[in-house]
């Protein structure tokens, strides 16, 4: 990993990173040009890893301020006041099992509790499933919070949260029996 460097994405990249991020769906949603490009300009966080020169991961977060119209980060915006909400990971299949993607986590953690986030939030797919994501948010303390379907019934989605040290914990939505999640959790404002 001592060959992985971590920078900002530019307007440059972009190409690059549209292309890594197709490769991974359904883990990621599908983006165009322009949402990317939309974006890069929306995100508080847009980090790449780079080997050799060469795009091996990337990470897009934004902050509750962000115009964005994602059913999963309407829904943490909806429950919580100060959060950073991790839009999309994706890492090339040779770096994966590596610890690039903890690292790129591990930089998004740093940035936001320098800035006085209390948390980290994202979603990741149940239907269709993706157990190397919840293995892998489960093993760096993450929570499920809630669930929800979307893009018409076609997705599952476990909303997540992870809290950041330093921080106090929040209300955190528990599983009603039968396995349903209120509809809207009290708010984790401080």
């Amino acid at each position: 990993m001592s060959d992985i460097i971590l920078r900002d994405a530019t307007a440059a990249d972009l190409a690059d990173v549209l292309a890594l991020n197709q490769a991974h769906r359904p883990h990621v949603g599908a983006l165009t040009p322009a949402g990317l490009r939309q974006l890069h300009k929306r995100a508080i966080h847009f980090r790449l890893a780079e080997a050799a020169g060469t795009l091996v991961g990337f990470l897009i977060a934004l902050d509750p301020s962000a115009e964005y119209g994602s059913p999963n980060f309407l829904w943490f915006k909806a429950r919580y006041e100060r959060f950073v909400y991790i839009d999309r990971v994706a890492v090339v299949a040779a770096r994966r099992r590596h610890g690039l993607a903890r690292r790129l986590y591990e930089d998004l953690e740093r940035f936001a509790g320098e800035r006085g986030f209390d948390l980290l939030t994202c979603e990741y797919n149940l239907r269709p499933p993706n157990a190397d994501s919840a293995r892998f948010h489960g093993c760096i303390g993450f929570a499920e919070v809630g669930r929800q379907d979307t893009e018409q019934g076609q997705k599952t989605v476990s909303l997540q949260i992870k809290t950041l040290r330093g921080s106090s914990d929040p209300i955190i939505p528990s599983a009603f029996p039968g396995g349903d999640f209120p509809p809207a959790a009290p708010s984790a404002k401080p």
